[in-house]
């Protein structure tokens, strides 16, 4: 549960605003009032201090992660915003620094896929005592072992209450859909014991609709403005207003359309299953007393009478009575 949100009851739909609001804090409010207008639950940022998580010698690197910083402040406003617009506000935090700012403004951590075999982050994050969206983009089964036990040294009861979510990613830009691997995500859910989502980095929103159907807990999609013909890449893979509205809508219909896991009629078609089943008849005019065979029976719809699957306990026995030919037997028609 990430604040009275239950994903075992709703699929958390995230606008990943990510860094696309490309450092300018007017752009960023924009944005989390475009995603609540989409219908999302949710808005999620990166918080980060070049210098601290990239070394000094990637000049270029370091640069154009500088660009993309938003101040601690401007982090306060947008976690309030996002609060006054109906959203849970979230940030994956690359830093100490911020995972402790973080921690002031929001009921849940991201930890990103490049993050997943950083183990000191991971166990400082757990330390906070809050529930965990773990993406593993680019890991490897014993890499996400790692991590979980990582987070159940420092706080094991995230993991017994499975309040660490496994997304599902794949870290390339974009992400081939051939390359999706979309049945991860119930691979994740039956290996670990835990819920599973999807952070995609595809384009459209296909990759996104069919992870919701595969039981996909989370959904999580990068979030722009305007996807065309923009310089930085995140742009392109990501869904404007339109197609997170599209999202939102199909996933709520998806999860209308999964029911639940047994199998039995439904309502809706109670009637429809005595139309087109069929039921015992007679295949030629059958007289009073005569032996009832394979030859002399047929199967006719409706299935108000007699179901065929009975045929063995009928065949053998005698007509209680006259029977014109395709007529539906019932109970009264044979001597039992």
């Amino acid at each position: 549960m990430i604040v009275d949100f239950e994903i075992s009851q709703k699929i958390l739909v995230i606008a990943e605003i990510g860094i696309n609001h490309e450092g300018d804090f007017e752009t960023a409010k924009e944005m989390v009032e475009a995603a609540a207008m989409a219908g999302v639950d949710a808005v999620k940022f990166q918080t980060f201090r070049a210098e601290k998580f990239i070394a000094k010698t990637e000049k270029q690197s370091v640069a154009f992660f500088k660009k993309m910083e938003l101040t601690d402040e401007e982090f306060i406003k947008l976690a309030k915003l996002s609060k006054e617009r109906g959203l849970i506000f979230l940030s994956t935090p690359f830093d100490p620094e911020s995972v402790d700012l973080i921690n002031s403004l929001s009921p849940a951590f991201k930890i990103a896929s490049g993050d997943l075999t950083c183990l000191p982050l991971i166990e400082y994050i757990a330390a906070k005592d809050k529930p965990i969206l773990l993406s593993t983009g680019g890991g490897m089964v014993e890499e996400i072992e790692g991590a979980l036990k990582a987070i159940k040294t420092i706080n094991r009861r995230l993991v017994e209450e499975k309040q660490v979510v496994l997304l599902h990613c794949v870290s390339s830009y974009p992400t081939p859909i051939e390359e999706t691997n979309l049945k991860s995500i119930p691979f994740l859910k039956e290996r670990f014991g835990l819920p599973a989502g999807f952070s995609d980095h595809t384009l459209g929103i296909t990759a996104c609709l069919a992870a919701a159907a595969l039981g996909a807990r989370v959904i999580e999609k990068h979030f722009t403005l305007n996807k065309y013909n923009r310089e930085f890449r995140d742009h392109q893979l990501s869904a404007d207003v339109e197609d997170m509205i599209s999202i939102v809508k199909e996933v709520r219909m998806i999860e209308q359309a999964m029911g639940e896991y047994k199998k039995e009629p439904q309502k809706c078609e109670l009637n429809n299953i005595i139309l087109s089943r069929r039921s015992l008849a007679a295949r030629i005019n059958i007289c009073q007393g005569e032996v009832l065979t394979n030859e002399s029976l047929t199967f006719l719809r409706p299935g108000s009478g007699i179901s065929p699957a009975k045929i063995d306990k009928v065949v053998g026995r005698r007509a209680a009575r006259g029977i014109e030919e395709r007529t539906i037997l019932s109970e009264r028609d044979i001597s039992w």
